[in-house]
């Protein structure tokens, strides 16, 4: 008798316990700022906490609520399907939430909801409110292009007086021709004019709204161009050794070639620059192992391109810097050609970044490894 006591005692005390993990998780899941609706498998709502009841307007989500919120809104319909279909985890990170009259914007996310046997329960739906946010960035937006110049008007600014300093200096320099300190002089300022014009227009480059073409791009053709603009293709000085690692099943990039010609041009001529006329530069592509899913459930894969050269290298401190504005290395840079190539892949859906380590000469076996990669993502295939 005491030990079936003692036993009806733990018995009790293990559901005290269990009980009070459960009213934790209720409390941690009621508390949360964000919108949480977990919805069975057979689409009825098994748990809505306060802040999606604020959200959707009511204090009662039973089925029929759930499914006009559904019927308002098809692309959460479709993510909860494919989520239960594919057991994956979706995300939409700017999507418009109907809700009856009301529309706002949201970052939503679909998870799966496993049971205890790890076979799918249904899925849990979570909905960040970003109207706040979104006005706040609004305004903050609107005050700051009121009080700014833009680039094409900075640019006629500019340009008006270089006109006048680059036309007086010719005069000048016509005016003295056997006069040497004066030739001198004047070259000096055409030069700085000169110098101050390809700033600008660089600046326009990278400031400017760029209209981006959409067609069928092959990477390898884009990095051949490349090539050939920098004087490396299709045959290189003596001193200088193009490595072409190519993956030649890689699939087309959707985007446009003269804007990415442009943007590993400049990788191409950092490389040959760090080199200094005599060195190693590898191009390298391949797929990327990872994919990311997008909202609707499909695998958005990537390929990758590595420019890589057998120069001296940067310090870390450097490396960071690479891609600030006006920030080089060279005497006679801008700070503006990586920044301009950053900003071109950004526009294609991918992604440029540099670490140091690149090719060095092979010594037997081994092979040194100096200087510095500049790595690219791009998303492959139609989208």
């Amino acid at each position: 008798m005491v030990f079936m006591i003692a036993s009806l005692g733990n018995q009790a005390a293990a559901a005290r316990s269990i009980w009070s993990i459960v009213n934790l998780w209720r409390d941690i899941i009621d508390s949360l700022p964000d919108a949480i609706v977990v919805v069975s498998n057979d689409g009825c709502p098994l748990r809505v906490n306060p802040a999606a009841e604020t959200i959707l307007g009511t204090s009662t989500i039973g089925s029929r609520e759930l499914g006009d919120l559904l019927g308002q809104n098809p692309w959460l319909q479709k993510m909860i399907q494919t989520c239960l279909e594919s057991g994956q985890t979706l995300g939409d990170p700017d999507a418009l939430l109907c809700v009856g009259p009301r529309s706002m914007t949201v970052r939503a996310e679909v998870s799966p909801l496993l049971a205890a046997d790890t076979r799918p329960a249904g899925t849990i739906v979570l909905l960040h409110d970003l109207s706040h946010e979104k006005t706040a960035a609004q305004t903050a937006e609107s005050v700051e292009s009121s009080l700014r110049l833009s680039p094409a008007g900075l640019a006629h600014e500019v340009k008006n007086p270089l006109t006048g300093i680059k036309g007086a200096a010719e005069l000048l320099a016509s005016m003295y021709p056997s006069d040497g300190r004066t030739q001198q002089y004047c070259g000096v300022i055409l030069d700085g004019v000169n110098r101050i014009a390809a700033l600008v227009e660089q600046v326009l480059a990278v400031s400017s709204p760029q209209r981006l073409a959409r067609e069928p791009v092959n990477i390898h053709q884009v990095l051949h161009q490349a090539l050939r603009m920098a004087g490396l293709y299709p045959s290189a000085p003596d001193t200088v050794r193009i490595v072409q690692d190519f993956d030649p099943s890689l699939p087309e990039v959707i985007g446009d070639a003269s804007a990415l010609e442009r943007a590993f041009l400049n990788l191409v001529k950092n490389a040959a620059e760090a080199i200094g006329g005599e060195g190693v530069i590898r191009l390298h592509t391949r797929m990327e192992s990872e994919f990311r899913m997008t909202a609707e459930g499909r695998r958005r894969q990537f390929l990758r391109v590595e420019v890589s050269d057998s120069g001296t290298g940067l310090a870390e401190e450097e490396i960071n810097q690479l891609f600030t504005p006006f920030f080089t290395t060279k005497p006679d840079g801008t700070g503006l050609g990586l920044v301009l190539s950053q900003r071109i892949v950004a526009l294609h859906g991918g992604r440029l970044w540099a670490s140091a380590g690149g090719v060095g000469p092979r010594t037997g076996r081994t092979e040194r490894r100096v200087g510095m990669t500049f790595k690219i993502t791009l998303p492959a295939g139609d989208r």
